[in-house]
């Protein structure tokens, strides 16, 4: 089995154990071996989008590398924004 592979049958399970307060999610944990791919379909019903998108993001096709890069992508993305709504809503960034 390649790590590719590997990730992708983990991917669910680490994804979410480690979701804050998951057990508040209306989806059932991944079932033992459950891909990704799999557990992100289910996971469109939860109705969180923060962990639909952590899901999506981490498809069969790709490694734990690549998922950390996606990752470290979005949060560059997600600071950006934040950036810009603080100097646009007059707060200033002094509390960033």
């Amino acid at each position: 089995m390649t790590a590719q592979n590997q990730w992708s049958t983990i991917a669910a399970r680490v994804l979410y154990e480690a979701y804050p307060d998951n057990d508040l999610l209306p989806i059932e944990p991944p079932h033992p071996g459950e891909l990704i791919g799999a557990f992100a379909r289910r996971a469109e019903q939860a109705g969180d989008t923060l962990f639909l998108f952590l899901c999506r993001e981490a498809d069969d096709e790709i490694d734990a590398e690549e998922y950390l890069s996606r990752l470290d992508r979005a949060l560059r993305d997600i600071d950006a924004v934040r950036v810009a709504c603080h100097a646009h809503s007059g707060a200033g960034t002094d509390n960033l």
